[in-house]
């Protein structure tokens, strides 16, 4: 691995998996790695791999990038899948630092942007949020701390058609083409991200990649 070079380790587990039927099971472990697809491959330094079920986990050599990462995933899961009895979602743990090694297979790997994302995930598991990023540098970590759980505050309140929305409008996509995509009018589709929280999503977006940038020393 390179010396120095900052990564980012996302790790995730299913949330609420085990209350599916086998049949609805196979269909959400294709719906995550779908999402997994249309993460931009030049950010991926080690794909997206499912273990032990219901986990997974990714790096990515861009670190100012984990978050909308993070987002494509777990708005592609909530748009995802249209059963009625049950929503699906994920925790994800965004974590940043070096790392010294890589492995074959996903949760093989070592350093310090495995350990933070784990350590993220399983402070996760003994709280009610799901989505959280813990990097080298303590006072960006409360900063993230404050704005992750804002963020899962809004993602938690999304409807499948708005986790659609959002997911296609933060992957580039102008509000004429979501239009075309999901064959509703433009102004259906601004009204989607509108009452989706948007905006702040964007806001936060940016900040986190203007944060990392500087941290890491690439602005």
């Amino acid at each position: 691995m390179n010396e120095g070079k900052i990564y980012a380790v996302l790790t995730g587990d299913l949330i609420g998996y085990s209350r599916f039927k086998p049949k609805d099971r196979e269909k959400v472990l294709w719906i995550l790695t779908a999402a997994f697809g249309k993460l931009p491959h030049d950010m991926i330094a080690s794909k997206f791999h499912i273990f032990r079920g219901d986990s997974f986990q990714g790096v990515l050599s861009m670190p100012d990038e984990a978050l909308l990462a993070a987002l494509i995933i777990r708005s592609g899961l909530i748009s995802g899948f249209s059963g009625k009895s049950h929503r699906i979602d994920t925790r994800i743990a965004i974590g940043l630092g070096t790392i010294d090694s890589l492995g074959k297979r996903a949760g093989e790997g070592d350093g310090e942007a495995f350990r933070n994302s784990g350590k993220g995930l399983d402070s996760m598991k003994k709280g009610d949020h799901n989505i959280t990023a813990l990097t080298p540098w303590k006072e960006l970590n409360n900063e993230l701390r404050a704005e992750c759980a804002l963020l899962d505050a809004l993602i938690m309140r999304w409807s499948k058609e708005q986790a659609e929305a959002v997911m296609y409008h933060i992957m580039g996509q102008t509000q004429e083409e979501i239009a075309r995509s999901l064959n509703i009018s433009q102004p259906a589709v601004f009204q989607r991200l509108k009452t989706g929280g948007m905006r702040a999503v964007q806001e936060f977006l940016q900040r986190y990649r203007e944060t990392i940038k500087y941290n890491t020393g690439n602005l």
